[in-house]
């Protein structure tokens, strides 16, 4: 096999490269190491990849739609609405530049998901039109291990085949209709025997109506809603610390149909936005799902599971196991550039929660059967400031608080401030907000960020973020404080842009060699070049880690991993092809690359230890209606003689994946 992926390396000059669009680029670079989990990494790609598959009209896009962009301002959105509203109908995107506020990167971003259309007749359309002129998707897709795992083995533990497997199916409909359903199964589970009688592990789907009178969108099945900071409701992806600069801080109100094949993040029911008003918005929720859990044995509930996995018999039986039903709204007032509203959800669960505390630390999680939160949110926009923030309360009248203010000094300098208290007793099933322990409790903190463009084309991000927690946390024994500082550059000149991050993470943890804790650094930077002339394309990247060592307190551990990516355009072929070279002393010191994947998968590892990481994706579309699409990936280890660990080992010291994939629309 690596014969073979080496051969096609060879035929580069023959291919086009599968290029990374300008949205995948602006992903990998607010991604910092580690700063999400694999599974809201993929959740984010997912609902961008969604949006930018559907588009957006800008000459009939709602507030609400626009915000559904990440990477927008709130003043950007309403630049964009006044524009309209004042010159008509745009008749092509490249219009946007006569907007101040939307510089040349946003542009090329917007290119991606919005469009100029015509405004279509005013009514809901018939269904015969609905029937006559929707568009279908089919998506399949499959992983082939070429190795065996110890789980797949005949006396291992998993039950099904090591293969992985989605299919998926859509149609819509202008933006009044839209219809999504998802099988998938991942390696190791049952297909069409044991527990899956019925076929796939998973299925998902939502049906989703738009423009039905005052009802703005309705939603049956699977969805996710944002209201506010996230304080209370926020099933969806937060974005990080290096994002907040680009939306400058701005509430996600939105109710959006759950698309990916993950087990986890999303509320099942209906849902619907109401407009009560012109200014009043209505949105109330009722769900019901099943989850899964590890039980204690009087039947309570010691921890929820989201990994989604059910291929052993162990992981089987807590399959389904728990119940949460959940019902609330959020109502959101809108006049100009003020915005009011207010969340309230109730959560129970069949089974109530009653995890082990013997550890410090574990004391204040969640527990109960029936959690009940509300919170009130606000956002102003007056140039050249801006102010947001939400203020949250729990059934136990612990508070939660998360405020933020813009200010536009000029049209290249930006300032922005954010202070959040999240109580060590504030406790909120459903939120996902800025923070930097990772959970809205425990943590009070500061954040300062500055965005500079000193001349075209050149653009400078630096933050620097003080957080406490005043109880302790998991390695830290007392309360204790983190620092996180990171300054970003990008500059674009021709066919090049450089760029360049350096980060300082300083943590207290429980010191090693003496009593009390003390303070510990992790040093992380990385460089980038990227080239592109004509039909060539051509990126490459550097990332080096100096982080403290786990297994021994007075050393540190160090490692980098160099990247490379290189392609060419030939027609209706495209191909793209990676390497890294990683060399690290430890797990301590890994180090997190984004991989060029297939479509609707999300690929960034992390890589530790001493080894090389190579990857082609080839692509065809004979008829522009149908796509086909190959990876084969391999990674060799130079420093043991096995991989993973568990059911999950694999005796060899390379492993070699192969993913193929179909799109066909009609």
């Amino acid at each position: 096999m690596k014969g073979i992926i080496f051969f096609l390396l060879l035929l580069l000059p023959v291919f086009q490269a599968y290029a990374e669009t300008e949205w995948e680029k602006w992903l990998d670079d607010i991604m910092l190491d580690g700063e999400y989990s694999e599974a809201s990494y993929e959740e984010l790609y997912d609902n961008l990849l969604d949006l930018q598959r559907n588009g957006i009209n800008i000459n009939t896009a709602t507030r609400q739609e626009l915000e559904s962009l990440p990477f927008l301002s709130e003043k950007q959105v309403m630049d964009i609405l006044e524009y309209i509203h004042f010159h008509g109908a745009l008749k092509s995107i490249n219009e946007l530049m006569s907007i101040e506020s939307i510089d040349y990167s946003t542009r090329q971003l917007l290119q991606e998901f919005l469009y100029a259309g015509d405004k279509p007749e005013k009514g809901f359309p018939s269904l015969k039109n609905i029937m006559t002129w929707g568009k279908n998707e089919l998506s399949l897709y499959t992983k082939i291990p070429t190795y065996e795992r110890v789980g797949d083995a005949s006396n291992g533990d998993y039950l099904g085949y090591p293969y992985k497997f989605w299919a998926r199916y859509s149609f819509s409909y202008a933006k009044n209709v839209r219809i999504g359903i998802v099988a998938s199964q991942d390696p190791g589970e049952p297909f069409f025997s044991q527990s899956n009688k019925y076929g796939f592990d998973q299925y998902s789907g939502f049906i989703q109506i738009n423009g039905l009178g005052s009802v703005e969108s309705l939603i049956v099945g699977r969805y996710s809603v944002s209201a506010g900071m996230g304080l209370v409701m926020n099933n969806s992806f937060s974005l990080g610390k290096t994002a907040m600069l680009q939306d400058f801080g701005r509430q996600r109100n939105a109710l959006r149909p759950f698309t990916s094949a993950s087990e986890s993040g999303y509320l099942q029911g209906v849902a619907a936005t109401i407009r009560l008003s012109d200014n009043l918005r209505l949105t109330p929720f009722l769900s019901y799902r099943k989850t899964d859990a590890t039980l204690n044995e009087d039947g309570t509930v010691s921890s929820l599971i989201y990994t989604g996995y059910h291929r052993s018999q162990s992981e089987i039986n807590k399959k389904n196991n728990t119940s949460i039903s959940v019902g609330g709204a959020n109502a959101q007032w809108t006049h100009g550039d003020l915005s009011l509203g207010a969340t309230a959800i109730y959560t129970h669960l069949s089974r109530p929660l009653n995890p082990n505390k013997s550890a410090v630390y574990k004391q204040i999680y969640p527990e109960g059967s029936d959690f009940f939160n509300v919170s009130l949110n606000y956002s102003w926009l007056h140039y050249p400031f801006s102010v947001s923030g939400e203020s949250a309360i729990n059934e136990k009248g612990a508070i939660a608080t998360l405020n933020t203010l813009g200010w536009h000094l000029s049209q290249y300098v930006e300032l922005m401030g954010i202070y959040r208290f999240y109580s060590f007793n504030y406790q909120s099933l459903h939120s996902n907000a800025f923070s930097e322990g990772g959970k809205t409790q425990n943590e009070s903190g500061i954040y300062i960020g500055m965005k500079w463009q000193p001349r075209y084309g050149l653009e400078i991000m630096a933050y620097t973020d003080f957080a406490y927690f005043a109880w302790p946390r998991y390695g830290v024994s007392q309360s204790s404080y983190a620092n996180d500082n990171v300054v970003n550059c990008s500059w674009k000149s021709g066919s090049w842009q450089f760029s360049g991050r350096y980060r300082l993470h300083l943590r207290q943890k429980d010191s090693k060699s003496a009593s009390g804790i003390s303070w510990q650094a992790e040093h992380r930077l990385r460089l980038g070049a990227e080239w592109t002339a004509g039909e060539w394309t051509s990126k490459s990247q550097l990332d080096v880690a100096s982080t403290p060592s786990s297994s021994s307190p007075a050393s540190v551990s160090q490692g980098y991993m160099l990247t490379e990516n290189i392609g060419y355009n030939a027609g209706k072929w495209q191909i793209y092809a990676g390497g890294k070279y990683f060399h690290t002393d430890s797990y301590d010191s890994r180090l997190y690359s984004y991989e060029r994947a297939m479509p609707h998968t999300f690929s960034y590892p992390a890589y530790f230890g001493h080894g090389i990481r190579y990857s082609l994706v080839a692509v065809w579309a004979p008829i522009p209606s149908l796509q086909i699409t190959a990876k084969a990936a391999v990674t060799d280890y130079f420093d043991r003689s096995t991989i993973s660990s568990g059911q999950q080992q694999i005796n060899a010291s390379s492993a070699c994946d192969i993913e193929m994939g179909l799109r066909w629309r009609w």
